[in-house]
């Protein structure tokens, strides 16, 4: 019964719940060695023959294990080394630890270790030992190795008997009964070795590589202790294309079968397998997620806001230091990223994903607005409650010993090929790779969707630098508060105690499961406290390389009496306890649960408003014209505007047609209803001889006085040159009955880029006026284009009367937004203009058509806005505004003390201008163009700054784009959230910033309505924008939102997660309301897809 809203808003139920989240000082203690008594380092020695060149994951280190392999109460570690001797630590009490490796038996055939995990994998109730190793390449001679516990506190190797002795390039295990018998089978995650950079269609993935992934089935539920290979019979990929990195097994869309989430490095597309029920997956992450990281590393699968639906985190390499971000490796190269889409790849982005589960098997990356997107090169990602105060937190341990990413050492090797067959020269180059410790990632729940940023590590006492990879938090001295435990490269294995004193409670709970699972791996928990839900499932292949212990920890925040909890086992049966007391550590016993009827998501009701199946079909097809192939630094596509869409009764029969907008060589459509409700295509070839015109806005209404809705068509896009003939505006005549011809002498042709167009007696001669907003100059972004007013002369024809009558009309901007309005109700019609790089700008009429600037607050809000609508929201009569703009799931971060600013100028003196962004990253002012991007637009930055470690250096716009830079004008942006905007009377609108929901996409169609009937005017936003450059990513968060107002300006989210489903996803356009055989729907389209109807309840 999830929906967004439980992922970002339902959080005010939480903090009145749950303790304030407090600031600790040192919340986290590291331990020494010789007070631990864990000496353990990762060390390597690079030889010619064996290094980062010749194994693409040499840095990547090992993992850590947590279990309680003798049954004492206390949690043991295991860690793994790439080429030393793996450690297994007996926890003594009081946070010391014994190294027992050498009595206990584990010495480990061959080298580089990887991943562990601890399992009891024969079900003897004791736990065994899984080893992860590369084997049979150059150096690495290893094989996976199975430590059987002989109960007596040594181990046996038994990986051949068991069926698990595998060669080849593991990165990690899990454990999970992923048929339902009872028992526990394995998924074995692997890694190709194969050239990352030699890209191939993805139907390669089919083909079955000996080293790829692997399910491995137990036979002990047929009575024999062994495992068989069924990759084949699963339907997983197990083919060359996989660089697998992460592992996740968990029940995503809980339906009592666990699925599987891999994050795989370098061009592959993550697997999202759903498990069918029937001993095979289905591989659906492209019909579920949106994006998802490029260089994919560890994951982690958790509830991250307490609405009990499991969320997916997944790491990358993106540095928030912004020098450190100007010398690595970025995004792809426009036509790289075009490259990979045609060969059948999906989007991929240089950065960590935060994928909010919306409840109806849909994702949205939400690491952006999260603030957790860009945490250096990242591992090992763990999301737990540090504090007890009932919101999980995350960790990320990041940092690698030399970065191959430096881009001053990839030029060096793309420049000089044979370099690296000399071994001097490699080894005086993998010398020469930057080495850069940097402090682990720790960001604290902040209850709304966001996490503190990286200043708050200090407080929390993770403020040393290491290169941490495999990682684990556990209760490692039973105080109730989970500590964390470490894997470094080069330097000692890090444990941290966590010393919180608070007063928040915690329930911790272990398992006594069923006679072939005994520690109760994919047991599910859910405990309800205070009006607040925690989820959990128990299982310990997490992170990166690494597993914790088979028991499940709740904070609970100020609740110190008692929770209520269910516990649900992996086949089905349950136990419900009532009134258990906090602050202790429990055992559930499988023998006291029972089965019962599977639990039904509550959120059967009805929705406000709700999509519906709908026979027209239109289908907008965009024309394959990229901006960025022409114009490098433009953040986004201005080509790809449409469609457009009008509704209104066209032939007099008092019910609603439609007028569909063609994209660039695409005739726009007609639609005609029938009293029945169905709709037709209206056939002819009126629209089809200017069909090269890209349709961007519509609009139904009578241009000539003879009583019937005449159509309007604004041509734009920015392919074409301002002034050519298909960039021409277009009237089309009605004849009265929905016959339309086109009318070429009615309008005065400027030829401008049209983006949205209001209509309105403006000067007050009873004849509608058209106003004409553009947005884009073609081939010079940033420069303010022109706007166009057309005067009606009261015979049907449009004059350009644009300069007589707007004060300053040159200096509007970009606008992507107009409405007519009437804000100071004196009678006549106001224009309202919002853009990129404005504010939302109000041009007061002062009767007779002639418009002058207002100076208000709303003005100064200068962001990306893209959308208006106008509606009475607090109902004292006055007209209010609500502004749709580019949100905060965004890279670009703006305020007044740190714009986003675009610097315009002609720095090379080619005649064209170069649009260059500069945003603040760490209170740096920075541009957010790679180096390489901006030498392709001005040639002279390359002779400023020879390198990149020169460049990384600048900061500024004047260091970096030199002293040209003084007499450049920009234009800045100093506000991206979405807002509603309440007349005041007196010429003056208070600002109100819609919920956070609404800052997820930017806003690019509003519908207002009463959608509940509570005489309060409500909100649909249509989202997302697919256009931005491919270092910004697509704004695909959030298609439809639904916000409930309270008649004041302010709103409520709602559960709105039935609006967006798979079917209704897609970036929105234009909506409007309409009525079909006499019943209310919202009509909404998106570019490149077919329109979407939405049922009203009133209608239900």
């Amino acid at each position: 019964m999830s929906s967004i809203w439980w992922k970002l808003v339902c959080l005010a139920i939480l903090v009145s719940a749950c303790a304030s989240k407090k600031e600790p000082n040192g919340l986290f203690q590291r331990i020494s060695a010789a007070d631990s008594g864990i000496d353990f380092r990762n060390e390597l020695t690079e030889t010619d023959d064996f290094n980062i060149i010749e194994y693409l994951y040499y840095y990547n280190g090992g993992g850590v294990a947590a279990g309680d392999i003798n049954n004492d109460g206390l949690i043991d570690l295991y860690f793994t080394a790439n080429q030393g001797p793996n450690k297994l630590y007996l926890n003594k009490g009081n946070l010391t630890f014994e190294d027992v490796t050498t009595r206990a038996g584990i010495q480990e055939i061959g080298t580089w270790s990887t991943g562990a995990v601890m399992a009891d994998i024969n079900a003897d109730g004791f736990l065994d030992i899984y080893l992860c190793q590369v084997g049979d390449y150059k150096e690495a001679k290893g094989r996976n190795q199975l430590f059987i516990n002989n109960q007596d506190g040594t181990f046996t190797e038994k990986a051949e008997a068991y069926g698990l002795d595998f060669v080849g390039f593991s990165t990690h295990a899990g454990f999970f009964d992923y048929d339902n018998d009872g028992d526990l089978d394995m998924y074995l995650l692997n890694h190709s070795i194969k050239n990352p950079e030699v890209f191939v269609p993805i139907n390669e993935r089919t083909k079955s590589f000996e080293g790829g992934d692997k399910i491995f089935q137990n036979q002990l539920a047929q009575g024999e202790a062994r495992f068989i290979d069924v990759t084949e019979e699963t339907g997983i990929y197990s083919s060359a294309l996989g660089f697998g990195l992460g592992l996740a097994l968990s029940d995503i869309n809980k339906d009592g079968w666990t699925d599987i989430y891999v994050s795989n490095d370098f061009a592959e597309n993550d697997y999202l397998y759903i498990n069918q029920q029937d001993g095979t997956f289905k591989e659906e992450l492209e019909s579920r997620i949106q994006h998802t990281s490029r260089y994919s590393m560890g994951n982690f699968v958790a509830d991250i806001n307490n609405d009990a639906e499991l969320d997916i985190f997944t790491t990358d390499m993106l540095p928030g230091d912004p020098e450190i971000w100007k010398k690595s490796v970025g995004e792809d190269k426009v036509e790289v990223y075009r490259i990979k889409e045609q060969f059948g790849y999906g989007h991929q982005y240089v950065r960590n994903t935060m994928q909010l589960n919306l409840g109806n098997d849909m994702f949205s990356d939400i690491s952006l607005f999260s603030n957790n997107f860009a945490t250096d090169w990242s591992w090992s990602p763990l999301i737990f409650d540090m504090d007890n105060d009932g919101l999980q937190d995350i960790h990320i341990t990041n940092g690698i010993y030399k970065r191959p990413n430096d881009l001053d050492f990839v030029n060096y090797m793309n420049s000089n090929p044979g370099a690296m067959e000399d071994n001097e020269l490699e080894r005086a180059r993998i010398n020469s790779l930057p080495t850069l410790k940097i402090p682990n990632y720790a960001g604290l729940n902040q209850g709304n969707g966001k996490f503190t940023t990286s200043p708050q590590q200090m407080d929390l006492g993770f403020e040393e630098p290491s290169y941490s990879n495999g990682s684990v938090y556990a209760d490692l001295d039973n105080d109730g508060d989970l500590d964390l435990v470490i894997n470094n490269l080069e330097q000692e294995a890090f444990i941290y105690e966590n010393t919180y004193s608070g007063t928040n409670s915690y329930l911790k709970i272990q398992f006594k499961g069923s006679k072939n699972n005994p520690f109760g791996i994919g047991a599910k928990v859910i405990v309800s406290s205070s009006d607040v839900t925690y989820y959990r499932e128990n299982q310990n292949s997490r992170g990166f390389q690494s597993s914790v212990a088979p028991e499940v920890h709740f904070g609970l925040g100020t609740n110190s009496q008692s929770v209520s909890l269910k516990v649900i086992w992996p086949d089905g049966k349950t136990e419900n306890i009532n009134n258990q007391p906090v602050n202790q550590t429990i055992t559930l016993d499988y023998s006291k649960a029972q089965l019962s009827e599977a639990s039904k998501i509550t959120d059967e009701e009805v929705s406000l408003v709700s999509p519906v199946d709908w026979s027209v079909a239109y289908q907008h097809r965009e024309d394959p014209f990229d901006d960025h192939l022409r114009e490098y630094l433009l953040p986004r596509k201005f080509s790809h505007e449409g469609p457009a869409l009008a509704v209104g009764d066209v032939n007099g029969d008092d019910l609603d047609d439609i007028y569909f907008g063609g994209a660039k060589d695409q005739v726009g459509e007609l639609w005609i209803q029938s009293e029945n409700g169905k709709f037709e295509r209206q056939l002819g070839l009126v629209f089809e001889q200017l069909k090269r015109a890209e349709d961007v806005a519509a609009h139904f209404f009578d241009a000539d006085g003879d009583a019937d809705l005449d159509l309007y068509i604004a041509s734009g896009g920015n392919e074409l040159q301002a002034g050519m003939l298909f960039n021409f505006d277009r009237l089309y005549l009605n004849d009265g009955k929905g016959n339309f011809q086109f009318s070429p002498g009615s309008l005065t042709q400027v030829g401008s880029i049209g983006k949205t167009v209001a209509i309105a007696d403006f000067n007050g001669d009873s004849f509608p006026d058209v106003f004409v907003g553009s947005n884009i100059e073609p081939g010079s972004y940033g420069n303010n284009p022109q706007q166009i007013l057309l005067i009606n002369n009261g015979r049907g024809f449009y004059q350009n009367q644009t300069q007589a009558r707007i004060q300053n009309a040159q200096n509007l901007g970009m606008i992507n937004a107009a409405k007519a309005i009437d804000f100071d109700s004196d009678g006549d019609m106001d224009l309202l203009l919002a853009g990129e790089w404005t504010g939302i700008q109000l041009l007061e009429n002062d009767g007779k058509g002639i418009f002058n600037r207002v100076d208000n607050s709303m003005a100064n809000l200068k962001g990306w806005w893209y959308s208006l609508e106008i509606t009475d929201l607090n109902n004292d009569g006055l007209p209010d505004i609500v502004g749709g703009n580019l949100g905060l799931n965004s890279k670009l971060k703006a305020s007044k003390k740190e714009p986003v600013t675009l610097y315009l100028g002609d720095l090379d003196q080619n005649d064209q201008t170069d649009p260059i962004i500069f945003h603040y990253q760490e209170g740096k002012e920075t541009p957010f163009a790679s180096r390489d991007d901006l030498i392709k637009q001005v040639s002279k930055i390359k002779k400023l700054h020879s390198n990149y470690e020169e460049y990384s250096q600048g900061s500024g716009p004047e260091e970096i784009l030199g002293e040209d830079f003084q007499n450049i004008p920009n234009k800045k942006a100093t506000e991206f959230k979405s807002h509603a905007f309440i007349n005041q009377g007196n010429g003056e609108f208070s600002a109100i910033p819609l919920p956070e929901v609404a800052q997820l996409s930017p806003i690019m169609a509003i519908v207002t309505n009463d959608f509940n009937q509570d005489g309060n005017e409500d909100l649909l936003l249509f989202g997302n924008n697919y256009g931005y450059r491919t270092d910004f990513g697509r704004a695909d968060a959030k298609p439809i939102t639904l916000l409930l107002g309270n008649g004041d300006g302010t709103f409520n989210p709602t559960k709105d997660h039935l609006l967006n489903t798979n079917e209704t996803w897609g970036e929105y356009r234009n909506a409007s309301k309409i009525s079909i055989a006499g019943e209310d729907y919202v009509l909404a389209i998106k570019n490149n897809s077919g329109p979407t109807l939405l049922k009203l309840k009133s209608n239900q």
